[in-house]
């Protein structure tokens, strides 16, 4: 069993390693994305056999939470702009907020939290910090 213990800067686990705020709401924003996309697949939104969206972050997190580095946030940070301009450039948000149903608007406003705090905790999570040296 793994327990957890905090500081006002990291987050420790048992095993030693050290996630800082940003790399855990890094982590949270992946995750909820992800399950965001599956919400809106349930709902009956019209997505691939093998949706990216969901397949993508999931990676993402997995690479985040086994090595956090720079690359790896920072790689974060770039799903999260490139998902986020797809949500933007593409109707079928519009659509989904406007469809009238609730689990699908529900679930497409969970993805655009998502995007925005995975754009903001990924670019905290790699910029360096003043003072600081990498």
């Amino acid at each position: 069993m793994e327990t957890t213990r905090s500081t006002p800067e990291t987050t420790r686990n048992d095993t030693g390693t050290a996630r800082s705020p940003a790399v855990v709401a890094t982590l949270s924003a992946l995750l909820l994305l992800a399950a965001s996309i599956a919400g809106q697949i349930a709902a009956g939104a019209d997505y691939p056999s093998v949706p990216p969206g969901l397949v993508i972050p999931l990676v993402v997190a997995g690479l985040v939470a086994c090595r956090t580095n720079r690359w790896t946030t920072g790689l974060a940070l770039g799903v999260g702009l490139f998902i986020g301009m797809g949500a933007i450039l593409t109707p079928n948000t519009g659509d989904h907020l406007s469809s009238g149903d609730t689990a699908l608007i529900a679930s497409t406003a969970a993805e655009l939290v998502a995007l925005a705090t995975l754009v903001i905790a990924g670019a905290a999570a790699t910029l360096p910090r003043k003072g600081t040296r990498h």
